[in-house]
């Protein structure tokens, strides 16, 4: 999965959305006293955008297992890339920005 700035930005618009219903609703609920039970309700656009935000949270940093593999195989001498596949991965990634 590739995070990048774009999916950055749609968790903070949507924690800053969450924070600013949440202190609406408690100011809501200080002005009005009532003596009933309080539900709420999520949409599926938050449930989603919250079990990603736990996923990314509960996943490492860094996949030592992915670096440990390249490491040696550098130091080795068996990692070899082509420029073509340089240039194929710019190319993509260049698209899927544009998208």
């Amino acid at each position: 999965m590739r995070i990048d700035d774009k999916m950055r930005f749609d968790l903070n618009k949507a924690n800053e959305a969450a924070s600013k219903k949440k202190t609406s609703a408690s100011s809501a609920e200080s002005a009005s006293s009532t003596s009933g039970s309080d539900s709420v309700s999520l949409s599926d656009s938050a449930k989603v955008l919250a079990g990603m935000k736990n996923t990314l949270a509960s996943s490492p940093d860094v996949r030592t297992d992915l670096v440990a593999d390249l490491k040696s195989r550098i130091e080795n001498g068996t990692y070899n890339v082509s420029g073509r596949q340089i240039a194929d991965k710019i190319v993509q990634t260049s698209v899927e920005d544009l998208f």
